[in-house]
């Protein structure tokens, strides 16, 4: 019984171990996918309104792509919208969910703009030797 037993526990253990080494390599060093822009504007506060109508499904072909336009009344910006033809959804929000949605997409922008510099292993024996390097 013995013998059978101390097989058995080195293989949980190794089995163990070797869950836990997957679970370093895949946890924080991943980057994070970027989000979609109507992903970004609805964790900001914009509101989605699928079109229900053939008007507004005509008029989000109108709008211009991958724009955040500004709709005011009265002399102030009454609302911010975002057209997504390919859902046929208008996204609209507040200047206070605007204001969020641009510090997000900044914040991205910066960690793409990162995230690229840092990931070119060949930067340095390529282009190094007109910076000093090499």
């Amino acid at each position: 019984m013995k013998t059978r037993a101390l097989p058995l526990l080195w293989v949980l253990l190794v089995g163990i171990f070797s869950l836990g080494l997957t679970g370093c390599a895949t946890g924080a060093t991943v980057a994070a996918p970027a989000k979609t822009l109507p992903e970004m504007l609805t964790s900001a506060g914009f509101k989605a309104y699928p079109a229900a109508t053939p008007d507004q499904v005509r008029h989000l072909k109108t709008c211009p792509p991958e724009t955040v336009m500004v709709h005011g009344r009265k002399g102030t910006a009454g609302c911010y919208a975002f057209a997504d033809p390919k859902t046929n959804t208008m996204y609209l929000g507040d200047e206070e969910a605007y204001r969020r949605f641009r510090n997000a997409l900044e914040a991205q922008e910066q960690k793409i703009r990162e995230r690229q510099m840092e990931d070119d292993p060949e930067f340095w024996t390529i282009w190094g030797h007109r910076f000093g390097g090499g």
